[in-house]
């Protein structure tokens, strides 16, 4: 006797924790955006890169990452400090050099500032 009410409050609790009744009118709660440069989140605006300068960013960029690949951080370093200067804010170098820094154990360079 005592088996079977031990599993019909197994079943119960399962069933109040998985089935839960739809709500009409119920949304979802807004999922917040994540900021991803200092720039931005300053209400400072980053300059538009000409066409060239974008093209020139984005291969900078996969070299840095074949370098980071190829365990090479000094070049994959050197690569995010080359398209700092031409676009700081880029969200993928960003990233990447977050990655640099949670592997190396080390805080990396800052960017070289402009004069």
């Amino acid at each position: 006797m005592r088996s079977n009410h031990y599993a019909f409050i197994i079943a119960a609790a399962l069933l109040c924790a998985c089935a839960q009744p739809g709500r009409k009118g119920a949304r979802p709660a807004a999922v917040p955006e994540k900021e991803t440069a200092a720039p931005a989140a300053a209400g400072v605006k980053a300059p538009e890169l000409s066409a060239e300068d974008s093209q020139k960013v984005e291969g900078l960029y996969y070299r840095a990452v074949g370098a980071y690949s190829n365990n090479d951080m000094a070049a994959a370093l050197n690569y995010l400090n080359e398209i700092s200067t031409l676009s700081p804010s880029y969200p993928p170098a960003v990233e990447l050099r977050g990655k640099l820094k949670s592997v190396s154990g080390a805080k990396p360079a800052p960017p070289p500032q402009k004069p």
